[in-house]
């Protein structure tokens, strides 16, 4: 449901957690509230597997006695993740960006045949974000593309950092949550 929600409440304006009306963040709502007027035509999809899910698990510490009892069956950790960036879902978060990170997603056109969408980025504060290619061209539906996020620390920061990424179409807008903590540098200070 990521890719159909919204960071606005029902009066577009962005969503508030208290009655002082502080702005929310990632943390706060997610990827927002679902617009069911989008969740039928998302445009792009992020496709996982259940295997892809076992081996998020497994790369974030599950034992495979831990993993059963999530499963139900008798799933083993013969896979895993470099990183538990890996897993192919909407929102990506890096906790702990020394200096640059690269995080790699495929989407699926479920959408127009032929579509273009092109790369928006609500750069986050402290941090430089590029997505390579720019621009994802579908010529069918069911078509997958890869794309890649980088992430590069280019001031120091406190605490995390939060923006987004939409592909921008003629017909569609599909959104995904960026959360960036830089890590603090050897010396104790933000980098």
């Amino acid at each position: 449901m990521e890719n159909a929600a919204t960071i606005l409440d029902k009066t577009d304006k962005p969503i508030t957690v208290d009655p002082e009306g502080r702005r929310a963040n990632a943390f706060d709502y997610g990827s927002g509230f679902v617009d069911p007027t989008r969740v039928l035509d998302p445009g792009l999809i992020y496709d996982a597997q259940p295997i892809d899910y076992r081996a998020f698990l497994c790369s974030i510490g599950y034992d495979e006695k831990s993993l059963r009892l999530v499963t139900r069956d008798n799933s083993t950790c013969s896979q895993t993740f470099k990183t538990a960036s890996s897993l192919n879902y909407p929102s990506i978060t890096v906790p702990n960006l020394k200096d640059n990170f690269s995080v790699t997603r495929t989407v699926t056109n479920v959408g127009k045949p032929r579509s273009v969408y092109k790369a928006v980025v609500s750069n986050l504060v402290g941090i430089n974000v590029t997505v390579v290619p720019k621009e994802l061209i579908f010529n069918s539906s069911g078509q997958k593309i890869k794309f890649t996020v980088n992430f590069k620390v280019v001031a120091p920061a406190k605490g995390y950092a939060f923006g987004f990424l939409t592909w921008k179409s003629e017909d569609a807008r599909v959104t995904s949550p960026l959360v960036v903590r830089a890590a603090p540098s050897s010396l104790g200070l933000m980098r």
